[in-house]
């Protein structure tokens, strides 16, 4: 299962962590083939598209760690924060939309075994 927390103060997103895969590489083995897992996949291009926003269009270089299964975007300080607002809230805004879209295909019971999506006060 993939667990994101968005770290919150206030209104504004300051931090993320990633981690998990939508689907267990015996289940893409036995179910799948050599196709891929698109809830993976989705979160994987949405939240690394976070990290290139801030490093190539913002010109701002947060501190984050990633690695099979796992992106951690460590918390904004200063202007940073005001500056990659419209980024995280469209990466969360993209993630319900997919968990929406999720919750519709298959119920919300089966999508959280698949992906779930936490805010956290900080």
């Amino acid at each position: 299962m993939i667990k994101i927390v968005l770290q919150k103060k206030g209104d504004n997103i300051i931090a993320f962590d990633i981690s998990g895969h939508g689907v267990s590489q015996a289940e893409l083995d036995s179910a799948i083939g050599d196709a891929y897992d698109l809830v993976c996949n989705t979160v994987s291009v949405l939240s690394q598209s976070i990290i290139i926003g801030m490093e190539e269009v913002l010109h701002i270089e947060p501190q984050y760690s990633i690695k099979d299964g796992y992106l951690s975007l460590s918390p904004l300080e200063g202007k940073s924060i005001e500056l990659s607002q419209v980024l995280l809230k469209t990466f969360e805004k993209s993630l319900e939309s997919t968990i929406k879209s999720l919750d519709i295909s298959f119920g919300c019971k089966k999508r959280k075994e698949y992906i779930n999506l936490i805010e956290k006060e900080v």
